[in-house]
């Protein structure tokens, strides 16, 4: 009886819960690197920094030269951004592929453990 309640808890109820976990972890790790929010602002300027909001007074030239920074720390910005959600989705695809080796580990495991015997027994 014990034999078939291992077993059940084994093939059913821990695949499951390994599966959970890693369901929170992937979760986990999609707020931490941000990258939803890095998506949604990747044009914005980085910590809404812009030189052509500074208070001074501002002539032609000076608003040119502000329009060509304000498109750099734009594009700085979104690079810093990308690398960045780039890293989250690396990160998260390296979870899944640790976890389902875990998961398949966890299945084989009781096949392993039963062949080893039987060599054992083999060698005897």
């Amino acid at each position: 009886m014990a034999f078939i309640q291992y077993f059940y808890w084994h093939y059913m109820v821990a695949p499951s819960g390994i599966l959970r976990v890693l369901n929170n972890y992937l979760i986990s790790t999609w707020h931490r690197f941000l990258i939803t929010r890095h998506l949604a602002t990747l044009f914005s300027a980085w910590h809404r920094v812009m030189p052509s909001q500074l208070p001074e007074e501002q002539t032609f030239g000076s608003k040119i030269i502000n329009g060509v920074v304000d498109f750099y720390i734009r594009i700085v910005a979104a690079v810093i951004r990308l690398a960045i959600v780039i890293a989250g989705l690396i990160y998260e695809l390296i979870l899944s592929a640790t976890f389902f080796a875990l998961l398949i580990i966890w299945v084989l495991w009781p096949l392993v453990l039963v062949f080893s015997i039987a060599q054992g027994f083999s060698l005897l």
